[in-house]
């Protein structure tokens, strides 16, 4: 094994981020990151070490203040409930976890539409404390959402665990993938449309679904999941490769697919190849974006403020997400091992020798 250090695209500037100085993390982070691990130490009791320091490690508390800037208190604990309800169905879904081939979908679906509703459900037929865990954030976060928001939350989270389960099958089987057909299996399995929703709550954000069924909003959605996934891609790939779980990602598929001028084995490549689809993704956004706001009567000043805020909730979760994968205190990724690296979007990776 040696460690080779490549260049990832420099996110700040492919995304203009510069352009939005007023992004910033959740104030109330600290108190939500205090209340979590108040949370982690009970957990102790109820699942393993490993699976309490696997949790705890995602940094939870970071991802939920860095997507939803500007929720109050009580919204980003709902949030960070919602988060945690979600990391609870990955480790249980997981290929690598030994019970991913025992998780049940139709009974997961179940348990969120009869938990959303704040009802009994019996869970006692399933040894994996994290389903009841799961049962349990299901009637934290679902109750308190507003029924104009809700209904998409819980639409979201049944397409995100149908996808939870499409992902155990697909990682468990030989999946040949294009860059294209992966984007497009992508789109399902990043449990971006729900999240979407609770921050259309958070931000009071009351577009009509006929309205965001439109073509433009759906290109809104769409390219918003591209540039989270595509993110998501660049800067787990190193967790991935040295763990040898890459191959689901768009970096090492970049690297098999017939259609793309990348030779395999080609990190660096592939990974100015991803740049260039997460710059025709935020293209896409802007362009979709102009069109979202062209469809809009120009004396309907009020809903012409409502997409624009919109698309800037959007964005918010754009940013949060990367903000999210690059902090030091983020054990998931580790991406940067030094100040230095960070400031240079180096990545330094241990690959075999040929």
């Amino acid at each position: 094994m040696r460690t080779v250090q490549y260049q990832l695209p420099n996110l700040d500037l492919l995304l203009d981020r510069q352009s939005r100085p007023d992004y910033k993390i959740n104030p109330h982070e600290s108190q939500l990151a205090e209340e979590f691990n108040s949370f982690l130490n009970k957990l102790s009791s109820i699942v393993s070490p490993f699976r309490r320091k696997e949790i705890g490690a995602v940094q939870l508390p970071l991802c939920a203040a860095a997507y939803a800037p500007d929720a109050g208190l009580h919204q980003l604990r709902v949030y960070l409930d919602y988060f945690i309800m979600l990391t609870f169905v990955e480790i249980m879904s997981d290929a690598s976890n030994p019970q991913a081939g025992m998780f049940d979908l139709d009974f997961m679906k179940e348990l969120v539409y009869v938990c959303a509703e704040d009802r009994p459900f019996d869970t006692s037929e399933h040894k994996d404390p994290l389903v009841e865990l799961t049962a349990r954030f299901v009637r934290q976060c679902f109750p308190p959402l507003p029924p104009f928001y809700r209904a998409d939350v819980i639409q979201g989270t049944v397409l995100f665990f149908e996808a939870a389960a499409q992902e155990v099958h697909d990682r468990t089987n030989s999946t040949s993938f294009t860059v294209d057909s992966y984007l497009a299996h992508r789109r399902n399995v990043v449990a971006i449309k729900p999240t979407v929703a609770l921050n259309r709550w958070i931000s009071g954000i009351r577009l009509s679904q006929e309205i965001l069924q439109t073509p433009a909003f759906m290109g809104l959605m769409e390219s918003t999941t591209d540039l989270i996934a595509l993110c998501n891609d660049l800067l787990s790939y190193k967790k991935e490769k040295e763990k040898g779980e890459d191959i689901h990602n768009v970096v090492s598929v970049t690297m098999v697919d017939p259609t793309v001028p990348v030779e395999p084995g080609n990190i660096q490549a592939a990974l100015d190849f991803t740049a260039g689809k997460v710059l025709e993704a935020y293209t896409r956004f802007q362009s979709c974006k102009l069109d979202a706001l062209a469809q809009i009567a120009p004396d309907d000043t009020e809903t012409h403020a409502e997409v624009l805020r919109y698309a800037s909730a959007l964005l918010d979760m754009v940013d949060g997400n990367i903000v999210w994968h690059i902090d030091p205190t983020t054990e998931r990724y580790h991406i940067f091992e030094t100040p230095e690296e960070r400031a240079n979007w180096l990545v330094s990776i241990c690959v075999k020798d040929r």
